[in-house]
């Protein structure tokens, strides 16, 4: 149940976060973001590496600066990380011509993000990750645009939306967020649940083009067994991936702790296979 566990880590805001905002054509709105410069960025002129990090159903683009520790898990990379604004909208274009929030995050934002920052304009560059809802929408955003992502990965990720009935046992059956699901997908059988449902587009990725992968769940989260199920299908399918299974349930004293395991292996991902 998404709307169970938020442990509260106490992790006050420091610099060097900066707020920005970007007009999104695809929204028709501007959509507000945080950004996590690393150290020395103003003096170095050198070119970053961006994570667009993601949040999860009920949150906002302040959640990872203010509930974990993610200046400090980040101190000392060199990379840029982007904390956008996703409402509670999945990361989805909604059926019936309804927001595009996917295309807002792949195109739009990235575009503004290259257009303010010092931040390298390829996909070696680019990597997309978030915790729940925002897990289920970087992993089907990375595999679904694999030229535009070299990375992508998922905390605790809520990965069965699509499905209907997933999706009604998922929200625990808290009305306004299954109706909004509903909005967001069509009804069951709607070609937007099919074309967002994360195991078909999985079951179809290619090895030879698609994103690095790192799926991380806690042993006592109530999403374990979708994320084995996704695991299972990159396995099959021959994908490179990381996936860890530790001890910890759906909450941000869960999230904060993973954050030293993802870095590093994000930094690792980024690196050219062809310079390893």
């Amino acid at each position: 149940m998404l709307a169970a566990v938020w442990l509260l880590v106490q992790a006050p805001v420091s610099q060097p976060y900066k707020d920005d905002s970007v007009a999104s054509a695809a929204l028709n709105r501007t959509m507000k973001y945080r950004v996590l410069l690393p150290e020395g960025y103003e003096g170095s002129g050198m070119q970053y590496r961006a994570l667009y990090l993601l949040h999860g159903l009920t949150g906002d683009y302040l959640d990872w600066s203010t509930r974990t520790e993610l200046s400090r898990a980040a101190r000392g990379l060199p990379i840029v990380i982007v904390m956008p604004d996703g409402e509670n909208a999945w990361y989805v274009n909604a059926a019936d011509k309804g927001p595009r929030f996917e295309d807002y995050i792949a195109d739009d934002l990235v575009r503004d993000v290259e257009r303010k920052y010092r931040v390298i304009r390829s996909r070696y560059g680019r990597a997309i990750a978030g915790l729940s809802m925002g897990g289920y929408g970087a992993l089907r955003i990375g595999l679904k645009r694999p030229g535009v992502f070299v990375a992508a990965g998922g905390f605790s990720s809520a990965l069965g939306v699509a499905d209907p009935k997933f999706a009604e046992a998922m929200t625990g059956g808290l009305a306004a967020y299954r109706d909004e699901v509903a909005r967001i997908f069509g009804p069951p059988g709607s070609e937007t649940r099919t074309a967002n449902d994360i195991f078909v587009i999985a079951g179809a990725a290619k090895p030879e083009t698609a994103p690095a992968l790192y799926v991380d769940c806690g042993t006592s989260d109530g999403l374990l067994a979708s994320n084995r199920e996704l695991v299972a299908i990159f396995q099959k399918r021959g994908l490179n991936y990381e996936y860890h299974e530790v001890p910890g349930a759906h909450t941000w004293d869960y999230w904060n702790r993973r954050l030293d395991d993802f870095l590093p292996w994000l930094m690792r991902a980024f690196t050219p296979a062809g310079a390893r």
